[in-house]
């Protein structure tokens, strides 16, 4: 099982249950926003996420699937490709099935209405000599997802859905079927090896050869016979069978159709009876017989062969003229079907109408897999003819349109097309035998007399050009009054993409809708890249003045009908990446395309199926890529659900260094700290800090402190929510612990941010979330196979026990024998990793220093407010345990900090200003600590401030008196240290003599006996 079939398992049950439990919320909600904010971008992503079902998850297991074997060479990817096409095929199918099962009443009483309403059609047809339905509308079922015939059942709606979806995933199997070769496939050679096999060439090859060869050498021909016999296809599994069409037939009629064997009954009847009358014997002579019809007062026929009506321009009794309408349409139901002539011929025999059989077919010598009649010495060129005179000498609609299919005749088949189906398939039909009578002609002229030829105009004489006549039929349905309403539908412009090879031109106009129609979305986590953009830095809006892209009604129709959308994307998956079909070079193009699985994403992202998300990101360019998931992590919070997260980006293949830093440049960005360009420099926020206040006065009386002490509350120590989205950012890098430098580039950029912009609070709590040494101990067990402290004696040297201790396990886990596991380095690699992470991690654990130093003063300002109130309330002796833990953490962090400033600093001027701005504060703050430390825990304290004078004067801190003088903070300093002094004598008069001057001395040496004033008496 997939990693994302097992999380579709595992989360099965809760996402039903929260579908069901907040669909009526969400439309509620939908309603409510589309009310208070009518352009609200977002609109009809939410309510296609509120429409979404299951069929989400089943594509995304099949994509997932062939995702992750799609490794091999290029025939295993096609292969791979088919396979999965056919696995959406699949589920397609069983959904139409599992539908018609459970809401068959519903279905069939929608087909049967709709061949009602062609019977009536066909009942009220004009009863006259050349009546044609020309130009008379119908309504189908077929076209039953689109509103102008929608059905009344929503049921109903998504079962013709799926049918739709079917025929579609069928018509694209037998696309790539026919017309995509496997790669490395010679189609030249295999298509003379097959022209050889098939024959067809010699003068006197059979008929059937000669078609077979016909659509071997003529592929747009076979194009059009692959969409007629997908069209036959697509009516037998979408539309009412024959059986259930003669059933209403039965039912409109009132007469059992298996009692239509007696032929004309009525009109017999009527022409028996006048001739009782008329004492006539033999035929009733039209010339003297003025019998009118009952029903309509229009002379009737006399005689009663098949021609009777046409040759004397005569009706039928009305319910004969019924059964001949009937019997026709029938026939025609039938050949639409794709029924053979042997079908058909036997319908009709059943029904004592054997003669209607022969005249579809008469000496028929049809191919197996469907085509016209090729019988007799012309290969049916001249039966074709008869049937295109037939088509014209009758007056019933149906009867002439099953003579134009055999006949390949356009414009008597179009007047009983219902639907776009319809048209095509005559289109197709005309323009296939039409070119294959030509193709007769030129090639086999022997057996096409020129003067058969004459007076008949080619089907295909109105296209411009016979390679893409297919395309510009799929144009002029668009286009024709008829045909344009259902062709610009969502699904019907999908299926036209496909026969017309233009698959890349509706992926393209589809996505430049998406753009428009999301171009005034502000969020910063908007998707949508708009093709009109900079190239060097894509945005969402165009920079043209006036838009020259843009994109029609319809095509913004196809992007917000989650059904069509989410049928477009996996087809376009197909194409482009399954089988190399688009090139996708210029900048427009490449965004606009992109833009369409953009927006399949943004429903899932609305739809809380993040999980998926990485999988449809790893079918974008590489660069929208990182663009994209940078901009959905931010949503993913848990842990969990975060390492998850990244197993899934690796598992596809994606750049999951990449999409964390792109996650922190967009935090950064949105914090409004640090705004980030493509090439990576930084321009700094105008709130930025020019200086950093750490220290504030107090009244002169006050001796416990020189002057000044460290604030109770700093300016920045608040959080928000920007930047604790940052902070969410860099977190991510925990659960990579692979990588190390773009972990510290990212910490850096964001503490750096913090810092320099005085956000002390988010600083910290960066700090505290991330410090340098948990980030390198998940790196050192990771790339060294131990964690250990990269600061500790010896780190560079490999640890022997720790090595034969992971050998011992790798050793008992395999039950082999010992191998050095891949995780745990060489000697040399491991020294190599531990100087790696040194040098990546020292920026940041300098700038932790930095923001721990801030976190310890403010620490030891409560924590000296506490020992004061104490005292007030009239503590004699407050504990003083915990300031001096405070006083010996401040020493550790902060003395080292201040010994080495400005040694050994990266070329990084962010690091650089964050020295210049904090250390001449801190090393205030820290001599003031110590002064005032020296009156509450010890004139100990004094010693280490003016010890540090000292150290501040050596020759090797000339970088740190370098930065006092250049912040002007050494001579506030130096009256600092003298405070410090005065303190001393004030302290030892003030009767700490008393008890003796400790004679302890420091690391250095130092005493503060020299500050003892009666040391030379003792």
């Amino acid at each position: 099982m997939t990693t994302l079939a097992r999380w579709a398992q595992s989360n099965a049950n809760h996402t039903s249950q929260s579908s069901q439990t907040s669909h009526a919320a969400s439309s509620a909600a939908a309603r409510n926003r589309n009310a208070r904010l009518p352009s609200y971008p977002l609109e009809p992503l939410q309510a296609m996420a509120d429409r979404v079902g299951k069929e989400v998850e089943k594509f995304a297991e099949r994509v997932d699937r062939w995702h992750t074997h799609a490794h091999g060479d290029a025939k295993a990817k096609y292969q791979d490709t088919v396979k999965m096409v056919g696995s959406f095929r699949d589920i397609a199918e069983s959904t139409v099935k599992e539908l018609k099962r459970r809401h068959d009443l519903d279905d069939r009483g929608e087909l049967d209405q709709s061949v009602r309403r062609r019977i009536h059609g066909m009942a009220d047809a004009p009863n006259a000599p050349n009546a044609s339905l020309l130009g008379r509308s119908f309504q189908s079922v077929i076209p039953s997802i689109e509103p102008s015939s929608a059905p009344d059942s929503s049921r109903v709606h998504e079962l013709r859905q799926w049918q739709a979806e079917l025929a579609t995933w069928e018509l694209a199997q037998v696309l790539i079927d026919n017309f995509l070769p496997e790669p490395g496939t010679d189609v030249a050679a295999e298509k003379r090896a097959r022209l050889t096999e098939v024959g067809g060439a010699l003068r006197y090859s059979p008929n059937i050869e000669i078609w077979d060869r016909f659509l071997l050498e003529d592929d747009p021909a076979k194009e059009k016979e692959v969409v007629l016999r997908w069209l036959e296809q697509t009516a037998r599994n979408s539309e009412s069978d024959i059986e259930s069409i003669t059933q209403q037939l039965e039912s409109e009629s009132g007469i059992d159709t298996n009692m239509w064997t007696s032929g004309w009954l009525e009109t017999r009847m009527r022409l028996k009876h006048a001739k009782r009358l008329q004492g006539e014997e033999g035929v009733l002579s039209p010339d003297t017989t003025n019998l009118m019809s009952k029903a309509d007062t229009q002379p009737l026929v006399t005689q009663l062969d098949p021609d009777a009506p046409s040759r004397q321009r005569r009706v039928l009794e009305k319910g004969d003229g019924f059964y001949e309408r009937a019997v026709w349409m029938v026939c025609y139901e039938m050949l639409r079907r794709g029924s053979t002539w042997e079908e058909v011929s036997e319908w009709c025999k059943a029904r004592n109408e054997a003669w209607r059989g022969v005249s579809l077919g008469a000496a028929n010598d049809t191919p197996s897999e469907g085509g016209p009649n090729v019988a007799g010495p012309t290969v049916g060129y001249l039966f074709r003819r008869m049937c295109f005179y037939a088509a014209r000498g009758t007056q019933i609609p149906y009867e002439s349109a099953v003579y134009g299919l055999l006949s390949g005749d356009l414009k008597h088949v179009q007047a009983v097309a219902r639907n776009w189906d319809d048209h095509l398939y005559a289109q197709c039909n005309a323009l296939l035998l039409s070119r294959f009578d030509d193709y007769l002609q030129r090639n086999y002229s022997h057996r096409v007399p020129e003067a058969m030829t004459r007076r008949f105009q080619d089907a295909a004489a109105n296209l411009d050009d016979w390679p893409t006549s297919t395309g510009s039929v799929i144009r002029l349905l668009k286009q024709e009054k008829s045909t344009a309403a259902q062709a610009l539908t969502p699904m019907k412009l999908i299926q036209g993409s496909l026969i017309s090879r233009s698959v890349d031109e509706l992926v393209f106009k589809v996505g430049t809708a998406i753009a428009i129609m999301l171009q005034e979305d502000d969020r910063p986590g908007n998707l949508i890249l708009d093709p009109e953009s900079d190239p060097m830095a894509p945005g969402p809006k165009s920079i043209k003045p006036q838009r020259t892209l843009t994109a029609e009604k319809y095509h913004h129709t196809l992007a917000t009908d989650p059904h069509a959308l989410r049928l477009l994307v996996h087809i376009f998956i197909i194409l482009r990446k399954g089988l190399n079909q688009f090139s996708m070079d210029a900048f427009p193009q490449m965004v606009a395309m992109d833009n369409v699985i953009i927006a399949y994403i943004e429903f899932l992202r609305t739809s809380k199926r993040l999980q998926i998300i990485p999988l449809y990101a790893a079918q974008l360019e590489a660069t929208r890529t990182i663009h994209c998931l940078g901009r959905i992590l931010p949503q993913i919070k848990s842990g969990e659900e975060q390492e998850r997260y990244i197993a899934l980006m690796e598992q596809y293949r994606i750049n999951v260094v990449d999409v964390l830093a792109m996650n922190c440049h967009i935090s950064l960005d949105i914090s409004g700290m640090c705004r980030m360009t493509d090439s990576d420099d930084k321009t700094i926020d105008p709130r930025r800090i020019s200086k950093f206040e750490l220290l504030e006065k107090v009244g002169v009386a006050e001796d416990l402190w020189p002057g000044q002490r460290v604030k109770l509350k700093f300016a920045g120590q608040d959080i928000t929510p920007q930047e604790d989205a940052v902070i969410e950012s860099a977190r991510w890098y925990s659960h990579d612990v692979r990588d190390a430098e773009m972990t510290f580039v990212a910490l850096n950029q964001a503490l750096s941010s913090f810092l320099l912009n005085g956000r002390i609070g988010a600083a910290e709590k960066l700090v505290k979330e991330m410090p340098t040494e948990t980030v390198c101990l998940e790196r050192t067990k990771t790339l060294c196979g131990y964690a250990f402290d990269i600061k500790q004696e010896n780190a560079n040297v490999q640890d022997a026990n720790q090595i034969a201790q992971l050998k011992r396990e790798a050793e008992s886990k395999s039950g082999r024998s010992p191998v050095r596991p891949l995780n745990i380095p060489s000697a040399t690699e491991h020294a190599q990793w531990v100087k790696q992470l040194s040098d990546v991690s020292y920026t940041y654990g300098e700038m932790q220093q930095i923001t721990r130093s801030i976190t310890l003063c403010r620490q030891w300002r409560e924590e000296e407010d506490n020992i004061i109130r104490q005292t007030r309330q009239g503590v004699v002796k407050p504990s003083t345990k915990r300031l001096k833990e405070l006083l010996e953490a401040i020493t550790a962090t902060l003395e080292p900090l201040l010994l080495t400033c400005m040694q050994e600093t990266p070329p990084l001027a962010d690091f650089i200003d964050i020295k210049r701005l904090f250390l001449p504060e801190l090393t205030l703050a820290y001599i003031t600590i110590l002064y005032s430390a020296a009156f509450i825990t010890g004139r100990d304290s004094a010693t280490k401030a003016l010890d540090f004078a000292t150290l501040v004067a050596t020759y090797e801190r000339v970088a740190l008196r370098t930065l006092l003088i250049d912040t002007g903070t050494l001579s506030k300093l130096v009256d600092l240290f003298g405070a410090v002094s005065k303190a001393t004598l004030k302290l030892n008069e003030a009767g700490e003599a008393k008890r003796g001057v400790s004679k302890k001395r420091g690391s250095r040496g130092e005493t503060l006996q020299i500050w003892d004033l009666n040391v030379a008496g003792r």
